[in-house]
């Protein structure tokens, strides 16, 4: 139990420290890459590098991660983070810039898919909810305080502070995990992790091998991500735009959304655990569609607002959920390989939505973006219901 705790506590550590780095990019890179890049495409490609090598990355880090122990992968991320980060601030071009981002890419494909399959090997059965809401809190802490803190950095010192900052804070993590994280290797015999005995034949499945089930988690994963996507990028377009909400109300607008994911993940995945886990996805993807949709009718600030609080609600139902199920998959499937694909899914999500999204936006108008996104969530939660209620699976 003791030693269990050290590495959750470690693991937390991690995932908070580089979540942290990357919200301080958040809100001074597009403009830092504007400034560089000569045309719109090009900033797209630059930004489009690092879910690209995230995406290409994570499958083969997680598969390889049950057969080689994940400790060296974490230990490794977080070096390649704390040694990309600095560069952001001498790139001089844009062909560096899309190299920095694709390293760091790398560096996100080692750590997070693979800390997560560490505490689902921890998990214990009918507690998945409740630790890995509890875990990937660390994510999202990281992520709605990291913009504070390289607005400050920038506004007091200048954008190359931030970009040290980051790294600073990779490398506190990377000296803390490495001197508090338990050296791992595969356990004999411990084929539900996806590892093979000593001198036994290879049981280790294909690293794409997609049983319905997994193959209905992913789609939903991806459909959810289709609709963060179309979140993020362009309802603050929208708020701008059409209802003339400054910047600042923007921000307030995604933080309260991700610190109420954060801090009611952890009481909403017991839950979750408590009811089941597929009932927690369908209550969450049904309010979150609901919401959605109903960004297109909303008039001001207020109703932005609610929207934000429903949407934050409902990914603290989800998100333990989700990761839960993923968690029950690994233990026959591979842990690493279950998360690296799980990840993908995401990353493929978010990337594919802000370009779905404009080019419906161009094509019809933006107030036709969010309905879809609702839809397309339910498409992904009836897909998921269908493959387990296909298989005769409880979950």
């Amino acid at each position: 139990m003791l030693r269990s705790r050290r590495i959750f506590l470690s693991l937390y550590i991690a995932v908070f420290m580089s979540s942290l780095g990357l919200g301080i990019l958040s809100p001074i890179l597009p403009i830092y890459i504007d400034e560089l890049a000569v045309s719109s495409t090009v900033l797209g490609i630059v930004f489009g590098a690092y879910s690209a090598s995230r995406t290409l990355f994570m499958p083969p880090v997680g598969y390889l991660s049950d057969r080689w122990g994940r400790r060296g992968f974490i230990i490794g991320g977080l070096f390649l983070f704390t040694v990309v980060s600095p560069l952001y601030a001498i790139a001089d071009g844009v062909t560096q810039l899309i190299l920095v981002r694709f390293l760091q890419g790398m560096a996100a494909a080692m750590l997070m898919p693979v800390a997560m399959s560490y505490i689902g090997d921890l998990a214990p059965e009918g507690k998945e909810g409740f630790l890995m809401g509890s875990f990937t809190s660390a994510f999202f802490a990281g992520l709605g305080f990291g913009p504070l803190i390289g607005g400050f950095l920038q506004d007091r010192y200048s954008v190359e502070a931030a970009f040290y900052g980051m790294g600073i804070l990779s490398f506190v993590a990377l000296v803390t995990t490495s001197l508090t994280l338990p050296s791992d290797s595969p356990s004999p015999g411990s084929v539900q992790s996806g590892w093979k005995r000593t001198g036994e034949k290879d049981r280790t499945v294909n690293m794409f091998h997609l049983t319905p089930n997994l193959s209905g988690l992913l789609f939903f994963r991806f459909t959810r991500a289709l609709g963060i996507g179309f979140v993020w990028v362009l309802m603050p377009l929208y708020a701008v735009i059409e209802l003339n909400i400054s910047s600042f109300q923007v921000g307030i607008l995604l933080s309260v959304n991700t610190f109420i994911t954060t801090f009611l993940q952890s009481p909403m995945g017991h839950l979750s655990d408590r009811i089941g886990h597929l009932k927690s996805i369908t209550f969450g993807s049904v309010a979150a569609a609901l919401a959605v949709a109903g960004i297109s009718w909303t008039s001001g600030f207020g109703e932005l607002i609610a929207v934000s609080v429903v949407l934050g609600t409902a990914g603290a139902l989800i998100v333990p959920s989700g990761s839960a199920l993923a968690v029950e998959l690994g233990r026959t499937g591979g842990m690493g390989r279950v998360m690296g694909l799980y990840s993908t899914s995401l990353s493929l999500g978010t990337m594919a939505g802000p370009v779905l999204g404009g080019v419906i936006t161009d094509l019809y108008d933006i107030r036709l973006v969010f309905p879809i996104g609702g839809l397309l969530g339910l498409l992904g939660w009836a897909t998921l219901i269908f493959s387990y209620s296909r298989n005769n699976t409880r979950a």
